[in-house]
């Protein structure tokens, strides 16, 4: 197949080109359509820098970042070209850039100690890899003049010292960038007496990056981190880099996230669609390491949805990482989409996260819940920066209190949830704003009572400081007609552990939401849920219709609502507050209870998330979702979904703990001990689904010994003998639970016939 017929299959996958160009070729045409423009740009910015910047002794020196960028995309074009425009466009920027310093009043030189030695020509560490990069493409080009090289060289040598300042250490993207630039420093000026302490202290940083896991949990930061670890490695020429696990599994990771817009989701410190040219670029290169198609087609995915969004106007920065795209592309190879659908991203460990899909198209649903805790890794580096800079709203590091928030919700285009954004300003915005758990979509819990004539959001807010939690996945299932997770928060300094159980319903387009609390310490508590949209459209006091109709300047597609409809109508308060997330106006939807409880309660909120047309009347929607008659409700609640003639019951176990007996005995459960009864289901499953149609019962259940509906066995498990006992020689004859297993049955024949197994 030619690589033409390649693109062609790309787009009936769904991925339509935004040029009649092959995509290697369109990132090297927007990329030298960026240069056009930032050639303008940088001047501009330039002039407004000598205008406007104030030092502050806080912030110390920082010259404008646009004379960087620009000569980083002129020196890789000059790369690929020999145009020797480019390099006379780099080198004049380049040898000009230590003149900035001139606006640092030397009265304040002395009030930071870093400056002792003088003021290094770049202080960010995000530009001094781009500087000695840009040199290495250009210094062989006769614009680099003797007077310009000494210039230049002298600007990377003292900025490469200037890092020893600061050498900040751990897996995560401030220092992989420190590491890249003292190996591109000691690359470009290979003569000078430091260059070999510059290689050693970029092995030393480095070390913490190569062959582990990242530290961050954070959309913006996990491409950054991972695209400066390639280029480091292609800088020290070490090429073993692709054999590793983690870096195989960072880029399996950022496909399997990409959602219906085109992009990987906010979670963490985020902001929509940005960074999205260096997710591009890591997944070309991994998939021509790998010779993976589906990469490739992630990586075109992303293209096509983002320039499609923003057109040429995407800053020099972005035109620079295409360079790097088109360098390592291989159009050679064809994409091919994914065809996983919902599914762990990846696993329970590291990334912690499952996605809810139907599909890879534009209009396919969405839904991502992030469960990622701080995790039992890198301790040395978390507590390192714990004890060095100001963090004390984040999880470590640069992630929210998200723990099992859903991040992302959309449908048919339209977003419906949407993760709360960045800070806007230092640390973290007022009272921890975005990272604070009262931002996200998810369960909060505090110690006391809320007053009934105080507002929760007054009640909920503090100062932000992140409470450390663990979480686990307990289940997580893909039947025929229904998915379902279930995810465990530990909180014990606060005192309660909450799982977080999603069930979708596929036939319905249907999420079910169930929030089970069990408390671990007797005190008086406020739980609430909380969902965040742009504007609510319609409401009750147990229904709202929310929308999200901005993401900042994005605009998604307007034909979807949400419908939330709180089940759970036990004179519990709903409502809603005003709350600033993603530097936007937007509304919080919740339902809450305060009361006193005791050590073993459990506490259960239901929430059925509907996606829905806008404007349609969400009546029937909400006659159709009822909650069920259960005979243990502290134990145990049920949902019956009617359509037609057809009925779908959904029963979740809130107390997994009822099961276990007192004796000592394998095996510790019983039947008897864990049956709960959901209205016509009567099973100890942690968890059942079952539809009704006609004398036609479909079931799916975990973790079970037993199912009944209405009155007739449709499984139980067979006994056995349990020798091995704690405590005699004596055995135990029982049955025991199985994992799970789903079946379809006619009613009428379980009266003459007995079930399987």
């Amino acid at each position: 197949m030619s690589r033409r017929n390649h693109w062609a299959v790309l787009v009936a996958c769904g991925v339509a080109l935004t040029t009649h160009a092959e995509p290697r070729q369109a990132y090297l045409d927007l990329a030298k359509s960026v240069y056009s423009e930032g050639r303008e740009t940088c001047r501009e910015e330039v002039e407004k820098w000598l205008k406007e910047w104030k030092p502050q002794k806080e912030s110390g020196y920082a010259p404008p970042a646009a004379p960087v960028w620009l000569s980083g995309l002129a020196g890789a074009l000059y790369d690929l070209t020999e145009n020797e425009e480019y390099a006379e466009e780099a080198a004049s920027w380049m040898a000009e850039h230590h003149r900035f310093k001139s606006n640092y009043p030397a009265s304040m030189l002395q009030e930071r100690a870093e400056y002792a030695e003088g003021l290094p020509t770049l202080t960010n560490f995000f530009h001094l890899p781009v500087f000695a990069q840009a040199y290495l493409h250009i210094r062989n080009s006769p614009a680099v003049t003797a007077e310009r090289r000494a210039q230049i060289e002298a600007s990377i040598a003292e900025s490469a010292d200037f890092i020893r300042n600061d050498p900040e250490w751990g897996p995560m993207n401030r220092t992989i960038l420190r590491a890249q630039a003292l190996a591109l420093a000691a690359k470009a000026v290979p003569d000078h007496p430091h260059a070999a302490a510059w290689r050693k202290l970029a092995a030393v940083l480095a070390r913490d990056s190569w062959a582990q896991w990242e530290e961050e949990d954070a959309e913006i930061y996990h491409p950054v981190w991972l695209l400066a670890l390639i280029q480091y490695a292609d800088a020290v020429d070490d090429s073993s880099l692709f054999t590793q696990h983690t870096v195989r599994y960072y880029s399996d990771y950022f496909l399997h996230l990409l959602s219906p817009a085109g992009m990987v989701p906010d979670f963490g410190d985020a902001r929509w669609n940005e960074n999205w040219s260096l997710y591009v670029a890591c997944l070309e290169r991994a998939a021509r390491e790998y010779h993976n198609p589906q990469l490739k087609w992630g990586a075109a995915r992303i293209f096509t949805a983002m320039t499609k969004e923003y057109g040429s106007q995407i800053g020099l920065p972005a035109g620079l990482t295409l360079m790097y795209a088109y360098r390592w592309a291989d159009d050679d190879l064809a994409p091919e989409a994914p065809t996983a659908r919902s599914e762990e991203v990846l696993e329970e460990l590291i990334g912690k996260k499952i996605v809810f899909r139907t599909g890879w198209d534009p209009e396919s649903t969405y839904l991502l819940l992030n469960y990622r805790d701080e995790g039992l890794f890198a301790r040395t580096p978390r507590d390192f920066l714990r004890q060095t800079i100001l963090a004390e709203e984040e999880r470590m590091h640069h992630a929210h209190s998200d723990e099992n928030g859903i991040c992302l919700l959309m449908d048919k285009g339209a977003v419906l949830l949407h993760d709360a954004g960045y800070r806007d300003k230092m640390p973290s915005g007022p009272y921890g704003a975005y990272r604070a758990d009262y931002f996200h979509n998810r369960l909060v819990a505090r110690k006391n009572a809320r007053d009934r004539d105080q507002p929760l959001y007054e009640f909920l807010r503090n100062s932000g400081a992140y409470n450390q939690t663990t979480t686990e996945k307990l289940d997580f299932f893909v039947f025929p007609a229904v998915e379902m997770s279930r995810t465990r928060l530990n909180d014990p300094r606060t005192g309660y552990t909450a799982d977080r159980v999603i069930v979708y319903l596929k036939q319905n387009d249907i999420f079910l939401v169930f929030d089970c609390v069990k408390i671990l310490s007797t005190d008086f508590y406020t739980f609430a849920t909380l969902w965040h949209g742009t504007t609510v459209r319609e409401l009750s006091p147990q229904h709202y219709v929310t929308s999200v109709d901005a993401i900042g300047a994005y605009r998604p597609a307007q034909t979807q609502a949400l419908l939330i409809d709180f089940l759970v109508a036990d004179g519990r308060p709903t409502g809603t507050f005003p709350i600033k997330r993603y530097w936007q106006d937007e509304t919080a939807v919740y339902q809450a209870i305060s009361s006193q409880y005791q050590a073993g309660h459990t506490e259960t909120f239901v929430t059925a998330l509907v996606p829905h047309p806008r404007g349609a009347d969400v009546q029937p929607l909400l006659d159709s979702i009822q909650l069920l008659d259960v005979d243990k409700p502290r134990n145990g609640v049920g949902v019956a979904v009617k359509q037609g003639n057809d009925v779908q019951y959904i029963c979740v176990k809130v107390d997994l703990d009822m099961d276990v007996v007192p004796e000592d005995v394998r095996p510790r459960y019983t039947f008897d001990a864990g049956r709960i009864k959901y209205g016509p289901v009567e099973t100890d499953a942690s968890f059942l689904y079952a539809r009704r149609s006609g004398d036609t019962l479909s079931y799916a259940a975990t973790n079970m010994v037993k199912v009944v509906y209405d009155g007739r066995v449709v499984f139980a498990a067979r006994p056995a003998t349990f020798p091995l006992q704690a405590h005699g020689p004596s055995t135990r004859c029982a049955p025991l639970k199985w994992r799970s297993w789903e079946d379809t049955l006619d009613l009428r024949q379980l009266e003459t016939a007995p079930c399987w197994p």
